[in-house]
């Protein structure tokens, strides 16, 4: 089972499916019960995409946005439905953190199609709106997740944000983005 698993996350899903399914046919001996109706190719493409998926979100916290956008494209092709929002939320944050909001806008709406009552999710949403330049998006979004938060000081750095933005300026400086990151 282990082989299997190291296999599946080295990407080698035709490998581990062998293992899991040897491991299935070993169990009818030794009765391993969560074995019992294990799925060998649903399991190695869930490793694998996981692999993919833990990869990416190291990658875009490290500040390689193309390499993570790139994991999360073969987790994607390998289950489209392991993927989470918080997963797309991962990437759609650090990677507008990383001035990297326009490659990333896809996995923010993604995630927010997943999860639209989270305001952290909407909130990263808003971060890479504001970076785009979609200033009304923006704010839209700042103010759900200040109505959403119970977290004062927050809010009341979201609401600075709304401000800011309405005024025409830009609150996202290379300094509070690199606080941001913290």
């Amino acid at each position: 089972m282990e082989e299997g698993t190291k296999l599946a996350r080295e990407g080698k899903t035709e490998e581990a499916v062998e293992k899991y399914q040897r491991a299935k046919e070993l169990d009818k001996v030794a009765y391993i019960p969560n074995l019992k109706n294990i799925d060998p190719e649903a399991k190695a493409k869930y490793e694998a995409s996981d692999a993919m998926l833990d990869k990416g979100s190291e990658l875009v916290e490290e500040g390689k946005v193309k390499e993570a956008i790139s994991s999360y494209k073969q987790a994607e092709k390998i289950d489209p439905t392991q993927i989470s929002a918080s997963n797309w939320n991962t990437l759609c944050w650090n990677g507008s953190l990383y001035k990297q909001a326009a490659n990333v806008m896809f996995a923010c709406e993604k995630a927010v199609a997943l999860s639209p009552k989270d305001g952290n999710i909407t909130d990263s949403r808003g971060l890479a709106r504001a970076l785009t330049g979609n200033i009304e998006g923006a704010i839209a979004d700042f103010q759900v997740f200040v109505e959403w938060t119970d977290d004062e000081e927050d809010k009341a750095q979201r609401q600075e944000w709304i401000e800011a933005l309405q005024a025409g300026e830009n609150p996202f400086t290379d300094e509070v983005l690199e606080k941001l990151k913290d």
